[in-house]
């Protein structure tokens, strides 16, 4: 089977431009680093501890007057979200550690549990909590548990099992209807329930006006020990990289893939802190991601480069390097251009959950495509004129 080739023969004058490819990613750098120090990273939950509550109303919700609710109630820094599609009518309600509470809070639940309810309980219309008030539960914020505990009392003894199975279908009902139910009558429509259970939940049960699509919560040293694992994991994937290439190729080598590992990283992290995407676990592993990802293409270029080194020794080193570049041209592009295709329809595609992890897939593996061409192998370029100039001059 004959293979796809892009770009034939090619033979673009790569090292002649090496100064500008050079002098682009320093300027792409220091705008990421400017944008880090001004702007800073949107930390997720997961870093800063506290709260995370991700809700659905049955109608557009009144933003501005739950923020002022929730700021009258003190909990700390209250940050409200729109997500996924305007009709889904969905809100990411993030309430951070209070500096003051942190020792309270430490490595325990109840704290998210105090906040978590004092939310839904502002969050709530006043026909829901009079539904409350009159004993009555609210099947859109009921988990399995809660439904099954309800349905055990108001069956009677020996019907555990069947109040479970009920509890289990009606949430799962819920779930396929994208966590929340519009009314009673969709609760008539699970074939597995039983007339008995039916008349139960018509008679005591109601559809509040918001749901509770999931809830987080993250003490604060748990927060801080993320930070510095995430750090860690970073910096010690970025010395086993030099580690690999220095026993791979030369010490020189893995130099020159660090530092474009370094610019992948720094370039993704500066598109973060600019569209204020949300800091997540998830970041840190399309992060370590971009690191393996774009050192194995930097491997390959490395690898053509060595290669023509052992079969053209007398010729120029830079027009060796140069010409390596070219004929891994095409491979990098293809490979390049199916990655692409697939973050960006994860990007497109992947909803809110997934924006900030694509996101950053997205621009890191852009980046590393540019890096393993007009970083890495300039790098090499620039050290061994120096090398040879070094040389020139002790003789």
């Amino acid at each position: 089977m004959k293979q796809l080739q892009l770009l034939t023969n090619a033979n673009f004058n790569i090292m002649g431009k090496k100064f500008l490819f050079i002098s682009i990613s320093v300027v792409a750098m220091a705008a990421s680093l400017a944008a880090l120090v001004t702007r800073g990273l949107n930390w997720g939950v997961d870093f800063r501890g506290g709260t995370e509550v991700r809700v659905r109303f049955m109608k557009e919700p009144p933003t501005e007057t739950i923020r002022k609710e929730l700021e009258g109630l003190k909990l700390g820094d209250v940050n409200l979200q729109a997500i996924g599609k305007p009709e889904e009518n969905e809100l990411m309600i993030r309430v951070a550690q209070k500096e003051g509470e942190a020792a309270k809070q430490e490595g325990g639940l109840v704290g998210s549990g105090d906040v978590s309810q004092q939310v839904l309980k502002a969050l709530s219309s006043e026909r829901d909590r009079s539904e409350i008030s009159s004993g009555k539960i609210d099947v859109n914020q009921a988990s399995v548990g809660s439904l099954r505990d309800w349905l055990d009392t108001r069956l009677g003894a020996g019907k555990s099992d069947e109040a479970e199975r009920a509890a289990e279908a009606t949430i799962e009902a819920r779930n396929a209807r994208g966590g929340m139910f519009r009314s009673l009558e969709d609760l008539r429509g699970i074939a597995s329930l039983s007339p008995e259970i039916q008349t139960a939940l018509s008679e005591g049960t109601f559809v509040g006006d918001v749901a509770v699509r999931s809830m987080e919560y993250v003490g604060p040293s748990a927060g801080r020990d993320l930070v510095r694992k995430a750090t860690w994991a970073v910096v010690l994937s970025n010395i086993g990289i030099l580690i690999y290439i220095w026993i791979r190729f030369r010490f020189i080598w893995g130099i020159a893939g660090v530092i474009a590992l370094v610019h992948d990283v720094v370039i993704a992290l500066g598109g973060l802190a600019l569209t204020q995407k949300e800091f997540s676990l998830p970041v840190v592993a399309a992060l370590l991601t971009i690191v393996g990802y774009s050192i194995n293409d930097t491997v390959v270029v490395f690898d053509r480069i060595r290669e023509n080194l052992r079969l053209h020794r007398t010729k120029e080193y830079e027009l060796v390097v140069n010409a390596s570049i070219n004929q891994t041209f095409s491979r990098t592009i293809l490979t390049q251009l199916t990655v692409l295709i697939c973050t960006a329809a994860l990007y497109l595609y992947g909803g809110d959950r997934l924006d900030a992890l694509s996101f950053t897939l997205l621009v890191g593996f852009i980046s590393g495509a540019y890096s393993s061409i007009f970083v890495a192998s300039p790098i090499l370029v620039m050290h061994q004129r120096w090398w040879n100039e070094r040389k020139r001059r002790k003789v």
